[in-house]
């Protein structure tokens, strides 16, 4: 998807999966046991899920993120995934890296459906800023996940409008 020698977009693969699993933010492992996950099964199943989309964001050959989409349903003619990411602290050491790619990325897999939506930790306010500069929307109404506290963001294709009532 890109490279220009020192950071690159490429198919994720186990051993990128095998590395990160090791090596994800705190946040990141606390999202995963909120979904009941371990960051082994949050990373590696969406290597194997029919239709899903995984990618490795790497700096300096070192994998710092897996992103990528799965399907969720489709519906008079509207195709719904979910969009998520995992990372390492380089999401944030390199953070300019980090942005210039993320851009790119959510741009692309937000073209593959006309919704992409998740959830995120109300607390994660370096999140929530990160995602509002992609252009996703949230809902004003939180809801628990696994005992936290959490809100719904969205971003939709330019012809397809969303309600979050």
């Amino acid at each position: 998807m890109f490279d220009d020698g020192i950071k690159s977009i490429v198919k994720a693969t186990s051993e990128h999966a095998a590395y990160l699993q090791h090596h994800l933010r705190d946040e990141d492992v606390r999202e995963c046991k909120m979904h009941g996950a371990t960051p082994w099964l949050a990373l590696h199943t969406p290597l194997a899920l029919k239709g899903a989309e995984t990618w490795t964001g790497i700096y300096k050959n070192v994998p710092m993120c897996m992103f990528g989409t799965t399907p969720i349903s489709s519906y008079d003619d509207i195709s719904i995934g979910t969009v998520w990411m995992l990372g390492t602290n380089a999401v944030s050491d390199e953070y300019r890296v980090f942005l210039r790619l993320s851009r790119i990325v959510a741009d692309y897999l937000c073209s593959q459906y006309d919704i992409v939506e998740n959830i995120v930790p109300i607390e994660h306010h370096k999140t929530i800023m990160w995602l509002t500069w992609l252009g996703f929307s949230f809902s004003e109404i939180p809801v628990e996940i696994g005992g936290v506290e959490c809100v719904r963001f969205v971003r939709c294709a330019s012809d397809v409008g969303v309600s979050f009532n």
